[in-house]
């Protein structure tokens, strides 16, 4: 094992290159991981660096980048932002993928790349052609945003692209991800509500919804009625057209003064139910941002911060193709963001005599 060798005495590239019968370009490619070596041979010269005591200095390094830069080629690297759904501008629709992806792009921006979306198509039909177009254009790095649906038939081509998923993306695969902490924004919305004066608050949420997020916003909303206290009610979990039936004995039986849910599709069902939010009954959102595309400006709950989620991959995406990291990651990291409570009309503070 290498120990911690002195500075003075870490072997130059020449000298690990003179070792290994190889040129120092190719040893500066290996130690950089770029793709032009097999990975074998990547492998090799990095382990033979290793047992010599080379220690990269980071000082250096972003020295060189900067040298590097100021030959820049003549076109700006582009990242694509790979999105699915029925049309190729659905996802600007969906509240988070448009936030995603507004943070992205100015993020982006900052580190002189281009963000720009590519669409797999409906159920992914067009991910075969979306790939070859992705090597064709020399595009390494990928943002995937949230699909519909979560599981395509037709995967990517992992091996050789760059990627970094936002939310729940492609859930099978192993990848690096930036997302809402779903957890700790339902726990902040029934802190808030319980702060408010609500005792009964009731949870309401899409079973997809509920899934797709590995169960998080549930189990946020538990552990706020265990930590806050509140009365112990049922959560109701609908298909995505809510049965209007169940939703009014779901009300009968448990009495909510307050539903939080995902947004207005949640709102909108307790209103067809015959229910007025926020005279009947109040109502907070974990996702103010897609009540806000709905037209519902005025809701109160969660904003999930998706600007800063968008960033943050990014930044995780930079430092991947940096190290020229291609393929699915061995020990994949999960990067959560945190929301914060945003008060609104639907939600108002109860004042009890």
């Amino acid at each position: 094992m290498p120990g911690n060798p002195d500075p003075a005495s870490t072997p130059t590239l020449r000298e690990i290159a003179r070792r290994a019968g190889v040129s120092h370009t190719t040893i500066s490619l290996a130690l950089r991981n770029d793709p032009v070596l097999p990975a074998k041979t990547r492998m090799r010269l990095r382990r033979l660096a290793d047992t010599m005591g080379y220690r990269p200095n980071v000082l250096v390094s972003a020295l060189m980048t900067q040298v590097r830069m100021r030959h820049p080629r003549r076109t700006t690297e582009v990242i694509g932002f790979l999105t699915g759904g029925p049309t190729p501008e659905d996802w600007r629709g969906h509240s988070a993928m448009a936030g995603f992806h507004l943070g992205a792009m100015e993020r982006a921006k900052d580190l002189g790349m281009q963000l720009e979306p590519f669409w797999l198509g409906g159920d992914g039909v067009r991910t075969r052609e979306v790939c070859r177009i992705l090597r064709t254009r020399s595009i390494r790095g990928n943002l995937i945003a949230p699909f519909p649906v979560p599981n395509y038939p037709q995967q990517l081509d992992w091996a050789q692209l760059v990627c970094v998923a936002l939310g729940y993306a492609f859930p099978a695969q192993s990848l690096h991800r930036a997302t809402h902490h779903h957890f700790r924004g339902s726990l902040c919305a029934v802190e808030h509500l319980r702060t408010l004066g609500y005792r009964r608050i009731g949870f309401m949420l899409e079973e997809s919804e509920n899934q797709r997020v590995g169960y998080a916003w549930l189990g946020g909303y538990l552990a706020g009625r265990l930590t806050f206290g509140g009365a112990p009610l049922e959560p109701l979990f609908t298909p995505a057209q809510p049965d209007l039936a169940g939703v009014r004995r779901w009300l009968r039986r448990e009495r909510p003064d307050v539903v939080l849910g995902f947004g207005p599709r949640q709102a909108a069902a307790l209103e067809a139910a015959g229910c007025r939010i926020p005279r009947d009954i109040a109502f907070a959102a974990l996702d103010v941002q897609q009540a806000r595309l709905a037209g519902r400006a005025d809701m109160s709950g969660i904003d999930q911060n998706l600007p800063l989620i968008g960033a943050t991959a990014v930044d995780i995406l930079a430092g991947r193709l940096y190290h020229n990291e291609h393929g699915l990651p061995p020990r994949p990291v999960l990067s959560m963001v945190e929301g914060f409570w945003v008060a609104g009309k639907t939600a108002p503070a109860l004042f009890r005599p």
